[in-house]
């Protein structure tokens, strides 16, 4: 009887024990599972931050080329308007006798349709169409040569801001993916 009992106890304590092992060996590659996702997780954070860390670097680099650039054209715009200033002067001065003939008719009209088409894409379409009923006053399209000699330094400061932004951005970019930019003339 008592071998009987032990048999039992000792059945019974092998099953306890088969039972703990398998529940260990349940929770170890639980655990095991588990790690690996964290890991998983960690890496992806990680990757995550230096992608976040290098997408604001690139725009905080931008933004101070953006202000850079933006002080260069505020320079030039100012040089512009003094030599504009300068070249009126002249002008008045030396009393030039073409200076109020007007430009060939054909001229004065590609050049005035030419500014309005580029300033219509500058502005959104709700500045450009602000006047659809035709009630504004139309423009003189009579161009004489002193208002010709006039627009030339502000056209070319509008170039040279142009070209300056580029090349900040062609440069800017040029060092972001290692290559080398080619200067602009």
């Amino acid at each position: 009887m008592k071998t009987g009992i032990l048999a039992a106890l000792a059945g019974v304590l092998l099953l306890i024990v088969g039972a703990l092992g398998w529940l260990a060996l349940h929770y170890h590659a639980s655990a095991i599972t588990e790690q690996g996702k964290v890991s998983q997780l960690t890496s992806d954070n990680t990757l995550q931050t230096q992608t976040i860390a290098t997408q604001s670097l690139t725009f905080q680099k931008f933004n101070q080329l953006a202000a850079a650039s933006q002080q260069y054209g505020t320079q030039i715009a100012s040089d512009s308007e003094e030599k504009v200033i300068e070249y009126r002067t002249i002008l008045k001065k030396e009393n030039v006798p073409t200076c109020d003939l007007p430009v060939p008719a054909a001229v004065a009209d590609g050049l005035l349709g030419y500014t309005h088409r580029l300033r219509s894409r500058a502005m959104s379409g709700t500045v450009a169409d602000a006047d659809r009923a035709g009630t504004g006053t139309a423009a003189a399209s009579t161009l004489t040569y002193c208002q010709a000699v006039m627009w030339i330094d502000p056209l070319l400061t509008a170039i040279d801001k142009a070209n300056d932004q580029l090349e900040k951005i062609r440069a800017e970019d040029a060092q972001r993916t290692g290559s080398v930019a080619t200067p602009s003339p």
